[in-house]
């Protein structure tokens, strides 16, 4: 489909769903904004949609702080972009294979009644103070997310200067595009919650769950054919 696209746009057409559907798939805004309507009961629709439209703009700085600098910290400690690939692309697979094959989703956004039970609601209406910790983080991006963007950012690191402001920009793309999802799921959660049942959610995270499948199974393809690249330079594989 896209093969008469030049290899820049051909990768950046994979970044951008890719990034997007991976992260999709574990913060799960729609499940996570019917949980931020309970944690904000005194808060009105106006109230509510400011508190939505700051912790979209938190989440999207949080992952590209973690996208941009994510990858040089692990340089740091010796680890090879491969290696992230691969690691990374074993965990969204693994999440994508659990979440497929059990009765309730199993990703790290479904977990999050246990955080709405900790973060007990305020009976005042200041809920700014909450708006970083634990709005952004960990109740909307928590670990997952962050290991993941990691994933994502290792899968966009091109070889060149130029590829790599051109693909880092596509990850940006996606995390825009997400964060507006996630401002829309928290700041019309009302909406969200009488339209779409329950059955009806579940079924699209299973459609999610596959695609998250397929796509670890992308990344570490990617980072083992990286690899033996590698390999082959250094003289060890022939």
């Amino acid at each position: 489909m896209f093969e008469h696209l030049s290899p820049v746009w051909q990768h950046i057409t994979f970044i951008v769903p890719t990034a997007f559907m991976a992260l999709f798939h574990v913060v799960n805004p729609i499940g996570s904004g019917i949980l931020f309507l309970n944690l904000t009961p005194l808060a009105d629709d106006k109230s509510r949609k400011q508190l939505a439209r700051q912790i979209a703009i938190n989440s999207f700085i949080l992952m590209v702080i973690v996208l941009i600098g994510g990858v040089y910290l692990l340089k740091l400690f010796g680890i090879t972009i491969p290696v992230v690939q691969m690691c990374g692309g074993m965990m969204i697979l693994t999440m994508g294979w659990r979440s497929l094959n059990s009765n309730d989703s199993s990703n790290e956004s479904d977990q999050k009644g246990v955080l709405k039970i900790q973060i007990q609601a305020s009976k005042s209406q200041d809920y700014q103070s909450k708006l970083f910790y634990p709005y952004t983080f960990p109740f909307t991006i928590g670990p997952g997310g962050i290991a993941i963007t990691l994933t994502i950012s290792a899968e966009a690191t091109p070889s060149s200067a130029t590829g790599d402001i051109i693909q880092y920009g596509a990850v940006i793309i996606a995390l825009v595009l997400l964060s507006i999802v996630i401002y829309m799921c928290y700041a019309y959660a009302n909406t969200v919650m009488r339209r779409m049942s329950e059955q009806i959610r579940r079924v699209v995270m299973k459609i999610l769950s596959f695609i998250l499948l397929c796509i670890g199974g992308q990344i570490i393809f990617n980072g083992l054919t990286e690899f033996l690249k590698q390999l082959h330079k250094a003289g060890v594989w022939n």
